[in-house]
């Protein structure tokens, strides 16, 4: 029987996210569990839904990020179903196209077919992905906003920018906060060629006024989008009470675990072996500028959340991560590699101070995980508390695991 490959590894992807996804809907639609999608149980939730269309329509922070709801409605009377099960069909069809697009723009970062499939499965199982529906985390406009932000880098990254502004500005009108992704985009003076021009030369200078030229488009957007809608009363008193939610990231001790478990949950897997990868390793240009435009919108995006957002909706700490999702396999591979051994399992299983080492940070981290971290939201059955113990188990056994490597490693420079 003739097999064709190339056609074979070009629906990989496409293969990868259908599944992916699917899993994604059942673990929403699960009896066990307490999401925005069904009543606990597996029916689905329209009348919340249809109540969350309603509130982003008319309450001036989501009205003015009219693309979702539209696409919901359209979808909705077009196949004459209701707006509960159009909700839940737009939302998964665009996270499906989003995983696709990743693995477009991996590829075109010059990452192998592998790593970028791999790049597809580390996408999904990021804490405000794989529980993207589930209170508080309440994601609506991420989606859409994702497969826009995709679009564009991958303008961006192939110098289209008349795609790339139109893609970009979507990006705006679907989320505004995708203009805290400028300042990382700022700092690629070239794209390929590592010899171009330098960050304060004319031929960069003109591609910030590209680069920019999309929050003027926004802008003339907004604008006449409030004056159409009689949104701007709304929308000043939304800003003056934004400050407000800082107060209420640390009102009590529960209220600050949830903030710092809400940033680490999401951004902590992925800054670990980010941060080990370029303290010891020398990667290519592009990487390293992947790597400080991921530090540099850290820095804007998580100031912001904290003070001006409820931080327990993880899903707003994840901006930065897409200047790491298309590379972050290759990074994966290259820490883990090294441990990834039954040699070093069993030095490891024979030296006493690092299984006990180990051990107790297993149990501290079972208290945090357990007992100190608590969801603040109604509705706990959730798998929160599971998905923390879990990665900072990981995190924990690689970070042991690596010293021990580098303590035999050197034994053997010794004797040698």
């Amino acid at each position: 029987m003739y097999v064709n490959w190339q056609l074979l590894k070009r629906l990989t992807p496409y293969f990868i996210c259908l599944v992916i996804v699917g899993i994604l809907l059942q673990i929403h639609m699960s009896r066990e569990v307490d999401s925005m999608l069904n009543e606990r149980n597996t029916i689905i939730s329209n009348g919340f839904l249809t109540s969350q269309i309603n509130y982003h329509k008319t309450f001036a922070p989501f009205a003015r990020r009219p693309m979702t709801s539209a696409l919901i409605e359209t979808t909705a009377n077009s196949f004459n179903i209701s707006l509960g099960k159009a909700f839940i069909w737009v939302n998964f069809t665009l996270l499906f196209i989003s995983g696709v697009l990743l693995y477009y723009l991996s590829r075109i970062l010059n990452q192998s077919r592998l790593y970028s499939n791999l790049n597809i499965i580390f996408y999904f199982l990021t804490f405000s992905l794989l529980f993207a529906f589930f209170p508080p985390i309440f994601t609506y406009d991420e989606p859409l906003q994702y497969c826009f932000v995709f679009m564009s880098l991958i303008a961006f990254f192939k110098q289209k920018w008349v795609a790339y502004i139109c893609f970009f500005t979507l990006a705006m009108i679907a989320r505004e906060s995708s203009i805290f992704l400028l300042p990382g985009l700022g700092l690629f003076p070239q794209i390929h060629n590592h010899n171009g021009p330098s960050l304060f030369s004319t031929t960069h200078l003109k591609r910030l006024v590209i680069l920019f030229f999309p929050v003027v488009l926004y802008a003339a957007f907004i604008f006449f989008f409030l004056q159409k809608n009689a949104l701007w009363g709304g929308t000043m008193d939304e800003m003056t009470s934004r400050f407000s939610c800082f107060s209420e990231n640390f009102r009590n001790r529960q209220n600050s675990v949830e903030t710092v478990a809400s940033l680490l949950m999401t951004l902590g897997p992925f800054a670990y072996f980010l941060v080990l990868y370029f303290k010891n390793n020398s990667p290519y240009l592009l990487e390293k500028k992947l790597a400080r435009a991921f530090l540099l919108t850290c820095a804007i995006n998580t100031v912001i959340v904290i003070t001006a957002t409820f931080a327990r909706e993880a899903r707003l700490f994840a901006l930065p991560l897409f200047f790491v999702w298309p590379v972050f396999s290759a990074i994966f591979w290259k820490e883990v590699e090294p441990i990834a051994s039954l040699r070093l399992l069993r030095e490891f299983l024979r030296r006493w101070p690092y299984l006990i080492i180990f051990l107790f940070a297993t149990f501290i981290n079972y208290l945090i995980s357990f007992k100190i971290y608590e969801p603040n939201f109604p509705g706990k059955d959730n798998y929160f508390n599971e998905y923390l113990f879990c990665i900072t188990f990981v995190l924990s056994f690689h970070f042991i695991l690596r010293r021990l490597n580098g303590k035999l490693r050197l034994g053997e420079e010794a004797n040698g």
